[in-house]
């Protein structure tokens, strides 16, 4: 059994929340950011992250398609 002191839990801890942050609400991420994701939980990353080229990754978990079409709509309507 491993024993983790304290410091350790607390920057598993950190790197744990920063996951938590990237995986519910970064829309595209990193391939930095993809790489932390992929060592918390390789099954959520390989069904929630596609790659799109340039070492960026479409997180679908967060990704809305009618919200991009309403960036479309604004950005070409000049709103």
């Amino acid at each position: 059994m491993v024993m983790m002191n304290t410091e350790e839990n607390y920057l598993a801890e950190l790197e744990y929340n920063e996951y938590q942050r990237i995986i519910n609400t970064v829309e595209v991420l990193s391939q930095e950011q993809y790489e932390l994701c992929l060592a918390w939980n390789t099954d959520e990353a390989f069904q929630c992250l596609n790659n799109i080229g340039g070492g960026r990754w479409l997180n679908i978990n967060v990704y809305s398609e009618a919200d991009h079409h309403d960036r479309i709509h604004r950005m070409e309507s000049g709103i």
